[in-house]
């Protein structure tokens, strides 16, 4: 009688599990299917940055584009490493 009813308990459990891993691949297909149908917009080009010419961009006067100009470590006046 015992046996019975681990075995009842395994396979109600295992049926369980089956309807559970089944709704969650029925939720995921709908999901990847309304992916799929979304328009995508393109991303455009920011107004914020201009490209970058051999002289640096155009407008940031600042001090890390001085020191990325900068021919040498100590004409970029980068802050002192201290031991």
């Amino acid at each position: 009688m015992r046996c019975l009813r681990v075995r009842w308990a395994v396979l109600l459990t295992l049926l369980a599990v089956l309807a559970a891993a089944c709704g969650v691949a029925f939720s995921a297909e709908a999901t990847l299917e309304e992916l799929r149908h979304a328009q995508l917009q393109p991303s455009g080009i920011t107004d914020l940055l201009d490209p970058i010419a051999e002289s640096g961009r155009v407008g940031w006067d600042c001090a890390p584009e001085h020191a990325a100009r900068a021919r040498t470590a100590r004409a970029a006046e980068l802050p002192a490493v201290e031991p």
